[in-house]
Order: structure tokens, then C-alpha cells, then sequence
């Protein structure tokens, strides 16, 4: 089977102005990226849904999407309105990005309960269900752990049928497991750490050979549709990797050869970069890679070396 071809996204949180947002949109399409992309933090970030559209009108056919929701910040039913919204006043170009939380100053600056890990990763589970219930015809009736709903029509609907693109960005066995089984995307992490925070000893080339073997295991015949997407924390364009290596691996308290061969991160010239993404979806299916905005325009030329190839 041929790979699936590449694609590129990249997350910016924010602008000065309503002009500066949108002329990042529009730098973005002139750039070759095919997504754009916001995340969900109580930080400097832009609310999601407005931000999305905003960068929608100011562009052609620029998708947008979350990266990602956390679910634990809105109740689903208020989510799928959100989301649909979204997609409707795109022109369907709207992906929605899931997650289940990581960042424990989110939840403690707000009061915003952290439970455990399976606790959230069960609350998960039922709001994916409900999307998509609410998402498709009729009126949803849901009884779970978590949530109930009696009798909901989901109003609007989503401009893309059965629903927008659903990404979800996981690390840990469970999480992956319901990716592969109900995502279109699985955006592989490494695991967050029950205290809250992510493990960066956990984003090894060889843990990410496990973490792939769950989810083909539990997507089954659904594997070969699944897009795999990887978020590099750090795309560094250097004619010096070593270098960017060393600084790389003291700000994530790991070796320098650590910080070289790790999934999450990227550093080269472009021609060592496409090479290396080359690589990673010869061995993983990696084809949808996004980097954070302050790497868009240096990684620029590796985006026209791959994209659509």
C-alpha cells in the first residue's frame, strides 16, 4: 500500500489585531500548509471557535482546527455546538482536535477539577459519544458515568457529513486504544504523568514502535484509513543539530542524543528534515506534522519539499 501523503499544519496561539491574526492565516496558505491550528490553555491563547473562523475568512482553503480541545473545559453537549458552529462558518474546513488534559495549571488556576488519569479517560470516552450523537440526525438520549442527556437534538448540524475530521491526541495505552477505534487522526504524544505534566522519557523512537503497535492493534481493519500526526514540540532549522541538540536536551532534561532521536522533535537543515520526516513515516505512517508558529517560516522550505508527496 502506497504512504499516505504528506501534510503539514501549524499551531499559532495569538495576534496583536484582528489584521494581524488573519495575515498570519494567509501567510500560512501562501506557505503550503494545509492546516491552522489553535490551542485549548488557559495562557495568551485566542478562544478556539472564534479564532478558527476569523482565520477561515481570511483565507481560500486553509483548513483550521483545535489542537486540541480540552474536554474537560466545556461540557459536550456546549462542544458539539461549538465545534459545529465552527464548521458550518468555515465552509466545512473545520477538524476537531480532542484531548483529554495535561496541563495541571489549567486546572489549577481555575478550580477545574484534575482527576485521575482514568477518570478523565473515561469522561473522554462518553463525550466522544455524545458528538458524534449529537452530531448526527435526530435526538440523542445518552445515561453514562459522567453525563447524561435526555432527548438532545444537536443544533446546528456540521457542515461535513457524518461529521467534521476528529483528531485526538494521546500517549498512554487507553487513550491510543480509543483513538485508533473512533479518531480519523491519532496524534501520538508522549504519556502525561498523573501528577499532571508530560513524560519526555517516554518520547523514544522505541516507545513510539509501541505506542503505534497499540493503536494498529486496536484499530484493526480500521488502520489502514487512520492518519497518523505527530506535533513536533521543536522544529529547529540549524546547520549545527548537535548544538540545537545540546540546548534542546537541558531544557527537557534529557541527552543531547536523546533530544536528536526524539519523535516530538526536528533538527537540521531542511534537506536533514525531509529526510528524517521521510523516515518517520516509512516507520511509524507519520504524514500529517505540524509545528508551533514560531517555526513556520524556517520550516517553510521543508513543507514544499513534501507536502502532497
Amino acid at each position: 500500500m502506497a504512504p499516505r501523503k504528506f501534510r503539514f499544519g501549524v499551531l499559532h496561539r495569538s495576534a496583536p489585531s484582528r489584521g494581524a491574526w488573519q495575515q498570519l492565516a494567509r501567510k500560512a496558505e501562501d506557505l503550503g500548509y494545509a492546516t491552522f491550528l489553535v490551542s485549548d490553555h488557559f495562557l495568551g491563547q485566542f478562544a478556539m471557535g472564534p479564532a478558527l473562523v476569523s482565520a477561515a475568512e481570511a483565507t481560500t482553503h486553509l483548513r483550521v482546527g483545535s489542537m486540541v480541545y480540552d474536554v474537560d473545559f466545556r461540557h459536550p453537549a456546549v462542544l458539539a455546538k461549538e465545534a459545529a458552529t465552527a464548521d458550518v462558518l468555515t465552509d466545512g474546513r473545520f477538524e476537531l482536535g480532542l484531548g483529554a488534559g495535561w496541563m495541571l495549571s489549567d486546572y489549577q488556576q481555575t478550580g477545574i477539577q484534575f482527576d485521575r488519569p482514568r477518570v478523565r479517560a473515561q469522561r473522554f470516552e462518553e463525550t466522544v459519544t455524545i458528538l458524534k450523537g449529537l452530531f448526527g440526525e435526530g435526538r440523542l438520549t445518552f445515561e453514562g458515568r459522567h453525563f447524561h442527556i435526555q432527548g438532545l437534538e444537536g443544533l446546528p448540524k456540521p457542515a461535513q457529513k457524518p461529521h467534521p475530521p476528529i483528531l485526538v491526541g494521546a500517549g498512554g495505552r487507553r487513550m491510543l486504544g480509543l483513538a485508533a477505534r473512533e479518531a480519523d487522526t491519532v496524534s501520538v504524544l508522549m504519556q502525561s504523568l498523573p501528577e499532571g505534566g508530560l513524560d519526555w522519557a517516554d518520547a523514544t523512537p522505541a516507545a513510539f514502535d509501541q505506542k503505534l503497535g497499540w493503536v494498529r492493534e486496536a484499530a484493526g481493519r480500521r488502520y489502514p484509513d487512520l492518519e497518523i500526526n505527530i506535533l513536533l514540540q521543536k522544529a529547529i532549522v540549524t546547520e549545527d543539530p548537535q548544538a540545537a541538540a545540546e540546548g534542546l536536551g537541558r531544557a527537557w532534561g534529557i541527552p543531547p542524543e536523546a533530544a536528536l532521536d526524539c519523535p516530538l522533535a526536528l533538527l537540521g537543515t531542511p534537506e536533514q528534515m525531509a529526510d528524517e520526516l521521510q523516515a518517520r513515516r516509512a516507520r511509524w505512517g507519520a504524514s500529517y506534522v505540524c509545528v508551533f508558529g514560531e517555526a513556520m517560516e524556517a520550516f517553510a522550505p521543508v513543507v514544499r519539499r513534501l507536502a502532497g508527496s
